[in-house]
This record gives C-alpha cells, structure tokens and sequence, in this order.
C-alpha cells in the first residue's frame, strides 16, 4: 500500500523559496524584478525564472529540478509542513502549478528490535497477554484503609 500526497504551489511561493535557498546557499542572485515563472519537461522539471534587470535588459534563470526540489523542502520545513523522511519526493507540473509529490510506501518489512528494549518490550507484551487472557486470575488490589 502507498499514501500520495501533493503540495501546489504558487509562482510567488516557488521565487521565494528558491531566492530563500541561494541566499543561504550564499549563490548569486540577479538583480532586478521578477516577471514569469514557467515550467518545462526536459529529463525532469526544469523552472524558468524571467528576470527585467535594472537596467532594463531580461535575463532568464534556468534551475534544474534538484536545485528546486530541495528549495521546496526547505520551504516545507521552514512553515512547519511536516514532511516524511521515508518518503520519494518528486516534482511535477500539475494546471501550470508546480505540484510536489510525496510517496510513502507502506510495504517495507518490519524493523526488528533487539538489545535490551527489545526485551523490555517482550515482557509487556507477554503481561498484557496475561491481562488480557486471564483477567480474573490476577489478584484485586484493594486500597488500604487507614482508621483515624
């Protein structure tokens, strides 16, 4: 069994985490005012970012899907979306929305436990079997009374 989760975003929201990851990435950044953000399968999902300089010349940043994928997580995880590390994470264009999908796959097998609390689980479990089969064979406690 797999869960699939999507999670649209704006243009705005793409500029400024991507903006937000070079600054910390300490990248250059261009200098100038946004116009578009659109969105090309070439081997992925490649984001055009058109920028009008200050002078007036255009200028456009082409950012490869890694770059923007992991720009978008850090986005997430800034707003406190919780994300699942075990989980695929891929981009894709959804309505001209850049749309991140997340796949959790709920078929791995089974971590097994082992050391000390491995046992220490054993034996609550080996109780609560013992609570839940005979209930009447454990003992009442009953609470003791104190006379003033």
């Amino acid at each position: 069994m797999k869960e699939l989760r999507c999670l649209v975003f704006t243009d705005q929201e793409v500029v400024k985490a991507v903006l937000d990851r070079r600054r910390r990435m300490r990248e250059p950044l261009p200098r100038g005012t946004v116009g578009t953000v659109t969105y090309r399968m070439n081997q992925g999902v490649e984001t055009v970012i058109q920028v009008t300089g200050d002078e007036g010349d255009d200028r456009t940043m082409v950012l490869h899907e890694a770059e923007v994928a992991a720009a978008m997580v850090a986005y997430c995880m800034g707003r406190k979306i919780p994300l699942p590390v075990d989980s695929d994470k891929m981009l894709h264009v959804i309505n001209d929305s850049l749309t991140l999908m997340i796949t959790m796959n709920f078929n791995k097998a089974p971590r097994l436990v082992e050391g000390k609390a491995g046992e220490d689980r054993q034996a609550a479990d080996k109780q609560a079997d013992v609570e839940t089969i005979a209930p009447h064979a454990l003992k009442a406690r009953r609470p003791a009374t104190a006379r003033i």
